[in-house]
């Protein structure tokens, strides 16, 4: 089984190359959703998160409080490191399980859909690191578009994430998502070829 370790960063429109391998068939494991779900009322992950934070953490409806919870993250380095590791120790879970059920299922690529793929180390158990890059203008006006944030919010955001230009250096394939998406999809066929993986 082929696995195909996709990220890029804010605006460079991952999502889309994600999405059009989903609908190629192949099966696609979302770290983003995964560490959504983790914290869901009722999940297991978020029990963990309440015992290290206490009951202040939960809102009323028991779900998690997450301007209370980042705001004691982001001034603390050591808790936002504790809370991560939390959450990271269930996507990690999440993602064997997907790896097992799929290669049961005799399913002959995958793809790991993680924004954080370089900096999490997951790039070294893939088969190809796909990065998805765009001028950083680019990436700056669509992700202003997106989040209907300002220019010097999704600046910082950028600044805040390891730069398209330092992930290049770990990256099998640079997917140029500058142009039109059916120029984006041709590179996309392409690489699935070279790769060997048939559609």
């Amino acid at each position: 089984m082929k696995i195909i370790g996709l990220t890029g960063g804010i605006g460079s429109g991952k999502s889309t190359v994600s999405s059009y391998l989903v609908k190629l068939g192949i099966p696609c494991f979302d770290a983003d959703e995964s560490s959504r779900a983790a914290v869901r009322k009722g999940s297991a992950c978020l029990q963990k998160i309440v015992e290290f934070f206490g009951p202040a953490c939960l809102l009323e409806t028991g779900e998690l409080n997450r301007p209370w919870v980042a705001d004691r993250v982001f001034h603390d380095h050591v808790l936002l490191k504790q809370y991560e590791k939390i959450v990271q120790d269930q996507v990690l879970a999440d993602k064997q399980q997907f790896l097992k059920e799929q290669k049961e299922r005799g399913t002959h690529a995958v793809v790991l859909d993680v924004p954080l793929l370089i900096e999490c180390g997951w790039y070294k158990e893939v088969d190809s690191v796909w990065l998805v890059s765009v001028p950083r203008e680019v990436q700056v006006r669509r992700a202003m578009l997106r989040d209907h944030a300002s220019e010097e919010t999704v600046t910082a955001r950028i600044n805040s994430q390891m730069s398209l230009t330092e992930k290049e250096k770990f990256a099998d394939v640079v997917i140029d998502n500058s142009g039109t998406i059916e120029n984006t999809q041709k590179q996309v066929m392409e690489q699935l070829r070279q790769m060997g993986i048939k559609i």
